[in-house]
């Protein structure tokens, strides 16, 4: 019998808001959530391969990278975008072999894959967008929410207050009468906003965490990248009081508590209905935060808090219990893995591997923006040029497990000289939270070499997409 799949997939969720994954400083309330790590194996070094919401969901879904999909940034959700060819998803896989398909909460995926009426293709066969408003606190006012804004406006924290009806248990709630309503088997997936912007959490989580402080970032050294320098100088947090920056940081936790809850939701069901051994649950998400940490509240940059993400798999009885893997992987594993596991043979467009097959790969690769002159950091807001008022950069990154290089590819749609490439070398095993650049290193130099040429290999395979598609 083929097992059904759980996959609960989270917005903007960093690894060490999770208690088995281990904060320095902090006690994380996330026992469900641990729970679910301590029956399956957790995966601690996985990497996204977009930073970003768009381009990284995208990546999960179809097994193919940016430069393959010519998705690059969130341009690629917008109405005029068009991709040059439609590609499928694992779920559209799954639908062939008789599973029943279905997302809840937030998909932000390019328009032609997104399902409806005027859609002969859907990545999922039913979709749910209920529970995944952004407005859902805006009855309430600033004031009401107690919101906490970055200088950019970004709503970074604050409080559902009690009483009122939490509109994002919606997701949770609707998923599980889904799951009951059909047959085995199925793919659900529950597609949380949270921790995404607006961090409001209901009341009660954040007093889970009043004796506790998330501290404050700390002084930004001179050696991080001249890219990632420009997205601290756009967001502006030094101008962000002290108080504020912390109650930011504590109210995103505070969100991962209630996440946590929803978890437990679903384990709960599983158990009481007899299914946890039929069932393969799946908890992930689409990229970090910084949470201020590299001078931001955003994305967009290859920092570890924002390009690792947690991954957790677990199917007792099947999958071994309690497992840390240290091997890196990556989202495009995720799609080629499930299959694997309800054994399917996948068709040969997903790229990644079967994280339980197949042995670890020297490197993986990631890669964020579009390189346009009209592109920004922050497109949907259209914020954040590149210096002189340049278009925002295209930036690729190469990981193994002992380094990191990542450079500029493309600006304004031309290759950029080597003054503007900003080449970043870190050496992990030194330098884990990934400051120090030795790029310029002369100990250095031949691993420089070696992993410049096999980005800008990767690189020079990336499809282009016309201008008139990046106009909102």
């Amino acid at each position: 019998m083929q097992p059904d799949i759980v996959w609960i997939y989270c917005d903007e969720l960093r690894t060490d808001a999770l208690g088995c994954y281990g904060h320095p400083t902090m006690r994380m309330y996330t026992p469900n959530i641990d729970r679910l790590a301590a029956s399956g194996v957790r995966f601690a070094n996985n990497f996204c391969n977009s930073p970003v919401c768009v381009s990284s969901r995208m990546c999960t879904l179809t097994g193919l990278r940016p430069e393959d999909t010519g998705v690059y940034n969130n341009e690629g959700s917008w109405r005029n975008f068009r991709m040059p060819f439609r590609p499928e998803t694992f779920p559209e896989v799954l639908a062939s072999m008789g599973y029943c398909t279905a997302n809840f909460g937030k998909i932000h995926l390019a328009r032609e894959m997104l399902p409806g009426p005027n859609s002969d293709r859907r990545a999922f066969q039913h979709h749910d967008r209920r529970g995944a408003e952004m407005d859902f606190w805006s009855h309430l006012g600033d004031d009401g929410v107690q919101m906490v804004r970055s200088p950019l406006g970004g709503m970074n924290g604050g409080v559902y207050p009690a009483g009122e009806l939490y509109p994002p248990d919606e997701v949770m709630t609707r998923a599980l009468r889904w799951m009951r309503s059909v047959e085995s088997p199925f793919l659900v997936r529950m597609s949380l906003l949270q921790p995404h912007t607006p961090v409001l959490p209901p009341e009660s989580y954040m007093r889970l965490y009043a004796d506790q402080d998330p501290g404050l970032p700390e002084p930004l050294p001179d050696t991080m990248s001249e890219f990632e320098k420009r997205v601290a100088d756009i967001h502006g947090l030094d101008r962000m009081s002290w108080e504020k920056l912390r109650s930011a940081r504590l109210s995103y936790y505070a969100q991962v508590a209630w996440i946590d809850t929803q978890v437990g939701l679903v384990l709960n069901e599983l158990e009481r209905k007899g299914r946890l051994e039929e069932t393969i649950v799946m908890f992930g998400a689409d990229h970090g935060n910084p949470l201020g940490d590299s001078g931001a509240f955003g994305k967009h940059t290859f920092t570890p808090t924002v390009h690792r993400v947690p991954l957790i798999m677990s199917w007792p009885g099947t999958l071994p219990e309690g497992e840390v893997r240290d091997d890196i992987c990556e989202s495009l594993d995720i799609g080629r893995t499930l299959l694997g596991l309800a054994g399917i043979s996948g068709p040969d467009q997903f790229r990644g591997r079967d994280l339980f097959t197949d042995p670890e790969p020297v490197a993986i690769y990631s890669t964020i923006g579009f390189g346009q002159p009209d592109s920004k950091l922050a497109p949907n807001g259209g914020i954040g040029e590149w210096t002189e008022n340049r278009g925002w950069p295209r930036r690729c990154c190469i990981r193994t497990r002992e380094f990191r290089l990542d450079k500029n590819v493309l600006i304004d749609n031309q290759g950029p000289p080597p003054e503007d490439e900003d080449v970043f070398l870190i050496d992990i095993r030194k330098d884990p939270r990934e400051f120090t650049n030795l790029a310029a290193d002369p100990d250095y130099a031949d691993i420089v070499r070696e992993l410049t040429g096999k980005l800008e290999k990767h690189a020079e395979s990336g499809v282009e997409i016309p201008a008139t598609c990046l106009v909102r």
